[in-house]
């Protein structure tokens, strides 16, 4: 799994850094960033990754497939 952040839409609530702080944080921008990239296969997906997806307050994550790139959650 790829996270990508919507830099434009963050609100930097930091719910998504507390849910999975293994796969994403606050960056020094007070913003959302990810902590796995293209470059290492990315995140895996865990219920908890899933769930910070979902309950981002503005919708600003969005999970990817590593293998293709296609969009995973949230549904479209």
């Amino acid at each position: 799994m790829v996270v990508r952040v919507d830099r434009d839409r963050c609100i930097g609530s930091g719910m998504c850094a507390i849910s999975v702080p293994a796969a994403l944080a606050l960056g020094p921008d007070g913003l959302a960033r990810p902590l796995a990239g293209y470059a290492s296969g990315g995140a895996e997906l865990t219920p908890e990754l899933a769930e910070a997806v979902e309950f981002c307050p503005v919708e600003a994550l969005v999970l990817h497939s590593a293998r293709g790139g296609h969009r995973i959650a949230p549904a479209e």
